[in-house]
């Protein structure tokens, strides 16, 4: 059980980080409500997250998300849409995860590319640079 505990926290570490980008974008923008600065904590922070908690980051990313592409006038994946509207409680969770994780990091790459922002997501180089911009 220790070790799903550590890939629970670590999932939720990685939704975190998608968040940050979502947020870089929003700004770039100019809208959403996340003008702060998320902080994503190390792994020991994050134990005693489930699977269920990284389910609901993911949902409220995908919102985030659909709302941008809107903003952009880009064609929302369908797949983001309609997991938005499924019941939360359904016993495929893990492989929906999955799936829905890699549709919003597709989506997110396209629009950090279409703005020309450089993601959060690879975690080595976004610690490189939140150490280079504390110095």
């Amino acid at each position: 059980m220790a070790n799903n505990s550590k890939s629970f926290a670590q999932l939720y570490g990685l939704f975190l980080y998608k968040k940050k980008d979502i947020i870089a974008i929003q700004e770039k923008l100019g809208i959403g409500e996340n003008a702060n600065q998320l902080a994503v904590p190390p792994d020991s922070e994050l134990m005693g997250k489930t699977l269920a908690d990284s389910y609901e980051l993911l949902l409220e990313l995908v919102g985030d998300l659909i709302s941008i592409q809107e903003n952009l006038n880009i064609d929302s994946n369908p797949v983001l849409k309609v997991e938005l509207r499924r019941d939360k409680a359904s016993s495929d969770k893990p492989i929906r995860l999955f799936d829905l994780l890699l549709s919003l990091k597709d989506d997110i790459v396209v629009i950090q590319e279409k703005l020309s922002i450089i993601g959060y997501s690879n975690q080595e180089r976004a610690e490189k640079a939140d150490k280079i911009t504390r110095a």
